[in-house]
């Protein structure tokens, strides 16, 4: 199974985020948009895994969600990333302290059960569309979509799978784990 780590979000903010998405499209000659239902944060990317390998990632997550306080995440930019004529899409996450000690919890666990570290920074995004052809200036672009303040809570992390159902490309969570220490009393 092919398998990342990730926060999924709410459907409010997979509304929020297909709103955007919508803007972006219409904006644009060609692309491979994700699918509303597969909006998500990836924190890492893991790959193709067994089920034994599977067991040891839950335990991982269990030891990063103990003693991890919820925390709340905020949109930033339309972002792209280059490709020659198409690039790739996404909308940024402003910086924060609590998602950057979730990230690199997660990697010294995940250290621990021998998966390499990553080696390059991590840069929070969600990814609109891959492939993107846009029909003018990303400047252009990145105005039209007004990013308004968009609280994510964050509370569980959750095992994804990646999977194609009836040829659909689909992520089902496979392990979702809440943190153990909340802010809401």
């Amino acid at each position: 199974m092919r398998i990342f780590i990730a926060v999924e979000f709410s459907n409010e903010i997979k509304k929020y985020l297909h709103n955007i998405q919508e803007i972006v499209k219409k904006n644009s000659i060609s692309g491979k948009f994700t699918d509303k239902d597969n909006f998500h944060l990836t924190i890492r990317f893991i790959g193709e895994i067994t089920e034994v390998q599977l067991n040891n990632l839950k335990k991982a997550i269990d030891n990063v969600a103990l003693n991890q306080e919820e925390f709340e995440l905020n949109f930033s930019r339309l972002g792209e990333f280059p490709r020659g004529e198409k690039r790739i899409i996404w909308l940024g996450i402003e910086a924060n302290q609590m998602m950057d000690k979730l990230y690199f919890k997660l990697e010294n666990e995940l250290e621990k059960q021998g998966y390499e570290k990553e080696g390059r920074g991590f840069v929070p995004h969600i990814t609109m569309g891959r492939e993107v052809v846009i029909a003018e200036e990303f400047k252009e672009l990145e105005m039209k979509a007004k990013i308004i303040d968009g609280i994510i809570s964050v509370d569980k992390v959750s095992i994804m799978e990646s999977t194609r159902i009836n040829g659909k490309l689909t992520y089902i969570p496979v392990y979702v784990r809440e943190f153990s220490v909340s802010t809401n009393g």
